[in-house]
């Protein structure tokens, strides 16, 4: 198979032609690669969006993917969305890696098994307060209590370490930001970072205020990847940044996904219809991603009813 990357970064053709039967060829809009071709890699940082009608007209009947920068407003994220609509382009999240956009359009072009980890979950809220970290410990520890495996949990919340629901005596996700930063997290640090606390493990998240927006794709894929040598499930509590690295690499990576909500309007009509709306839906994200847990729940008239709550998320997301 051959594919065509228009980007500056080698990184993409170095992966690919390390894939068996894959090869790579480096191209641009003003001398595109004559060869045969059956896909193309467009990568945002250097491919003008512009241009993509140009290249389909090029190359009118090939599969093509597009891996945006990192999106700045709500109005470029429509532009993108139409444009690759307009000219049948696969939009690939933007927070995804070299290896993860690679293997994205791999897996889709050859229909070869899901390449995600079976054994990582992930759970994100519609809203703050609605409960991820609680339900996700919880999880962890129910969970750790009935079978043999290694259970860890990670708080990818940049905002929230969550290290406060017991007597918390490991280190922080800030802590490891030298070590991911380049890529040297070795299975022993994360072994001396990380708490045992009763039948599961956890490393605590963010407590740097100022590092906050500042962990970066591949940091938290290299966290993760190092972190399944070790780990047999993987929990992670991803917050409601979706706009965020830890939280974007949480959703990229977790093949089970719990979406964790309550019975305030804040919530299921106000943050959350925007974010699927503005990050979760433009890359592809669907309702059907999430399974739904309810946290709180209360029978009472005056607060929506479960089936009212599922029909009001989807009502909304399909805005």
């Amino acid at each position: 198979m051959e594919i065509l990357i228009f980007s500056q970064n080698s990184t993409y053709k170095e992966l690919i032609d390390k894939m068996d039967n894959l090869h790579a060829h480096m191209g641009n809009i003003e001398y595109p690669n004559k060869e045969i071709i059956d896909a193309i890699l467009l990568d945002g940082d250097s491919f003008d969006i512009n241009n993509m009608g140009l290249l389909r007209e090029k190359y009118p009947s090939i599969p093509m993917y597009f891996k945006p920068s990192q999106i700045k407003s709500e109005q470029f994220t429509k532009t993108i969305t139409r444009l690759c609509a307009a000219f049948k382009v696969t939009l690939i999240n933007e927070y995804s890696t070299e290896l993860q956009v690679v293997e994205y359009c791999i897996n889709n072009l050859t229909n070869k098994d899901d390449y995600l980890s079976k054994r990582i979950i992930g759970f994100f809220g519609t809203h703050n307060g609605a409960g991820v970290s609680s339900t996700t410990l919880n999880v962890a520890r129910a969970l750790s209590q009935k079978v043999k495996e290694k259970v860890l949990v990670f708080s990818l919340n940049s905002w929230d370490p969550a290290d406060y629901f017991y007597l918390y005596k490991g280190q922080y996700l800030n802590d490891l930001k030298v070590d991911l930063n380049v890529k040297s997290l070795s299975i022993n640090r994360l072994s001396e970072a990380i708490y045992h606390h009763e039948s599961f493990y956890h490393l605590a998240g963010n407590r740097d205020i100022k590092m906050q927006r500042f962990y970066k794709p591949y940091e938290i894929e290299h966290l993760i990847q190092t972190a399944q040598q070790l780990f047999d499930v993987i929990l992670i509590d991803a917050g409601t940044h979706f706009d965020t690295a830890p939280a974007a690499q949480a959703y990229l990576s977790s093949n089970m996904k719990f979406l964790v909500t309550n019975q305030e309007e804040k919530g299921y009509r106000g943050y959350y219809p925007y974010l699927f709306q503005q990050i979760i839906e433009p890359s592809g994200g669907k309702n059907e991603d999430f399974m739904l847990v309810i946290n709180k729940f209360q029978p009472a008239n005056a607060l929506i009813s479960e089936k009212k709550l599922e029909e009001e998320l989807k009502y909304n997301n399909r805005r």
